[in-house]
């Protein structure tokens, strides 16, 4: 895991991976686009969209949020979607590395892209308590617990940067 995001001045960060990183990276946007796309009984979406309300009483309240709000939220996933997606086909490449930098609105759209896919593969794996990155090879679903432990370090890896 080479990937990595440096602070450049107050208004771009730097993203450096590996060319296997990003060509993986490359493909997640699609993934989740699909699932948004499925709609509100789709789990991942519960997760993504959570109630507005808890409280049982709240139910009508909930359902008035969702209606007002609902493909306000979608819109805002699908335009971080569209911005990582475009970061990722202009970044450069070299013999070792990609690199791109991001403004301050596309290192934002990056966290909660990968911030989303977090939630969504931990929905997939139904994983319900804090996952402390510990990965048993025996275990069926290690190639997908790998992945989000991958993406919770490039999550943490980001806002570093993002909050130097």
């Amino acid at each position: 895991m080479a990937g990595s995001f440096k602070r450049l001045g107050q208004d771009r960060l730097r993203v450096r991976l590996a060319h296997d990183e990003v060509a993986f990276l490359r493909g997640l946007p699609d993934q989740l686009r699909s699932v948004l796309a499925e709609g509100d009984d789709e789990p991942v979406n519960q997760r993504l969209f959570p109630p507005a309300y808890l409280d049982v009483e709240d139910v009508e309240r909930d359902e008035e949020y969702r209606r007002l709000m609902r493909d306000d939220l979608v819109k805002e996933k699908l335009a971080n979607l569209d911005l990582v997606t475009t970061t990722l086909a202009r970044g450069s490449t070299s013999v070792r590395r990609w690199t791109v930098e991001l403004s301050d609105d596309e290192a934002t759209a990056w966290l909660g892209v990968l911030n989303d896919i977090r939630l969504a593969l931990g929905v997939r794996l139904d994983i319900t308590e804090d996952f402390d990155g510990y990965v048993d090879d025996t275990d069926p679903r290690a190639p997908a617990l790998r992945l989000l432990s991958y993406l919770g370090w490039l999550e943490e890896q980001l806002l570093d940067a993002m909050e130097t």
